[in-house]
């Protein structure tokens, strides 16, 4: 690993800090292979950190007891991703969960909830029919992420670069007029948030560990960096993004009526609350004890994302409600304060802070923007269509989401694919031949003057409104075209602005998150039907017949419906 006057040469380089990323610098290390990863803020400011609930995988132990199976798992991710999952990959991730992804975080020294037998407390989440989710009480994710960051920082294969904001992937296409049967990825420009330079990372593969794009709308659970920076930068490559229209909302955010930021993460109140562990109810009024959910699926508020989060958006729609209620108390839900205050500390510890004690009343919720089913279009091993280039964990789309994401996958998957697309790039290594291989540094281009940030923060502004407004829960053919017009108009400001001013973190974040929520847009208009988390009023029956396969957009070409197959 040599670094001379910013240009950074490596093996391998991770671009993004959450589970995933951290997986595959930490597999890579136990492979005696160094690695550069790269994080546009903290290294454990990642949508990793926010996980409440949990993380998913059938232990082949309790499936030997008969207390969970296998064809199970499989069958509860199918039926949530309605239609659009792979069998295959669905198949490879259940089986390897627990021992790939489970047991590596424990190796780890992650420490799951246990109860005073020394078992894992295992909950049952909407959607689950076992009881198969690994947590730490609702820190899930703060807890994974705590420890494999711990674990990174005193690891010497691994060298961290903090608050360096990707830009541009370097491909074959981007540096070379010659003409290649197949784009290659060579590395990545990189800004040093605290110099204000760009420097070159020049790697033999690239990790792309992004996350997902959250920010692109309004009401969301993701923190400031999920604006879909992976997913643009790899589109702008060349690589094929599938299925962007279905973002899941979580059913359940803290309602608030005067948040002290409108535009910050809304407080997430985990899937856990509605699922087996506690059991909690759905109500349209506060002093309802009434599953209004029940309405719209049988399994009520114990229902999948999709579905419990449509039905709430109708219901305020339809009642002129602000928000509808979520009641955990023991009156409804036969659990007792204590089993709530324990299970659930920091959920309670928020809300009290708030004024409102979850174990005596119900707590005020809506849905919000909260998981990117969509991505980067990879193989069973993570690998895009650009050689060398890999999207792991929320950036990318394995085939294992579909239309909707199955609650808790989402860790587990991060975690596998980690694994997953280290094992291939290590049998499919290629050294540097610098010979042919010469990277240019960063063009510096014509800059004016410093923009004004009240300028960026508008057009960021004015983004997510429009998704929030046109392209959220419910959608029309009219209402998406408008966004689309909004969208292209900003996609083509916040160009022009990348091209003649020196890039900055705010300029490429709205670079990036503008693109992504055009694609969305583009997406849910291509999809003329409803699916899973796509929901069009003017089409609200899923039709198989053409829209049975994966939404695909790629620079260059039009946006297409593939088969299944």
């Amino acid at each position: 690993m040599i670094s001379n006057e910013g240009n950074i040469k490596t093996e391998f380089l991770i671009i993004g800090s959450g589970i995933a990323g951290l997986r595959a610098a930490i597999e890579l290390s136990k492979r005696g292979r160094k690695s550069v990863l790269v994080t546009k803020s903290k290294l454990d400011e990642a949508n990793t950190y926010y996980a409440q609930g949990g993380i998913a995988a059938v232990d082949p132990a309790r499936v030997e007891k008969g207390l969970d199976s296998f064809e199970s798992h499989i069958e509860d991710t199918l039926k949530a991703g309605d239609g659009l999952c792979l069998p295959s990959i669905v198949r490879k991730f259940v089986y390897r969960a627990f021992p790939d992804a489970i047991q590596f975080l424990i190796d780890q020294g992650v420490e799951f909830s246990r109860n005073e037998k020394g078992e894992y407390v295992l909950h049952q989440e909407g959607g689950h029919g076992d009881k198969r989710i690994y947590c730490r009480d609702d820190f899930t994710g703060q807890a994974i992420e705590e420890k494999l960051v711990e674990n990174v920082k005193k690891n010497p294969q691994i060298q961290v670069f903090e608050y360096h904001t990707a830009v541009n992937l370097i491909t074959w296409d981007l540096i070379s007029k010659a003409k290649s049967p197949r784009n290659r990825c060579f590395g990545a420009y990189v800004l040093d948030r605290k110099t204000g330079k760009v420097k070159t990372f020049q790697a033999n593969v690239v990790f792309l560990a992004t996350g997902g794009a959250g920010r692109a709308f309004l009401y969301t659970s993701n923190p400031e960096n999920a604006t879909g920076d992976g997913i643009a930068m790899a589109f702008r490559a060349g690589a094929r993004i599938a299925n962007m229209e279905f973002f899941q909302f979580h059913p359940t955010v803290l309602y608030e009526l005067r948040p002290e930021n409108p535009a910050e993460r809304r407080f997430l109140l985990t899937e856990a609350l509605r699922g087996e562990a506690i059991g909690g109810k759905l109500t349209l009024q506060k002093n309802s004890t009434e599953d209004f959910v029940l309405k719209y699926d049988p399994r009520g508020s114990h229902g999948t994302r999709d579905i419990v989060a449509r039905a709430i958006d109708i219901e305020m729609k339809k009642r002129g409600l602000s928000h509808v209620w979520l009641n955990v108390t023991p009156e409804v839900t036969g659990k007792s304060e204590e089993y709530i205050r324990e299970s659930f500390p920091i959920i309670f510890d928020h809300c009290l802070k708030k004024g409102i004690n979850i174990t005596k009343e119900p707590i005020p919720v809506i849905p919000a923007a909260h998981y990117t089913c969509g991505g980067v279009v990879v193989n069973d091993s993570g690998l895009t269509n650009i050689n060398g280039l890999y999207a792991i964990g929320e950036v990318s789309c394995t085939g294992l989401m579909g239309a909707n994401r199955l609650a808790s996958n989402s860790l587990t998957e991060g975690a596998l694919y980690g694994k997953l697309a280290v094992e291939h790039a290590l049998s499919k290594f290629i050294s540097f031949r610098e010979e042919e291989i010469q990277i240019p540094g960063w063009e510096v281009r014509t800059v004016l003057p410093e923009i004004n940030d009240a300028m960026l923060n508008r057009f960021w502004d004015t983004t997510r409104y429009t998704m929030m407004e046109y392209c959220a829960i419910e959608r029309n053919e009219t209402r998406l075209r408008v966004a689309l017009d909004i969208l292209n108009g900003i996609v083509h400001i916040t160009n022009n602005i990348y091209w003649h001013f020196h890039p900055s973190h705010a300029i490429i974040e709205l670079r990036n998150l503008s693109l992504v929520a055009k694609l969305i847009v583009q997406s849910a208009i291509l999809r003329k039907e409803s699916r899973g988390g796509h929901y069009r009023s003017d089409y609200p029956d899923k039709n198989d017949e053409p829209f049975l396969g994966p939404t695909i957009i790629q620079k260059n070409r039009k946006p297409r419906i593939l088969k299944m197959d």
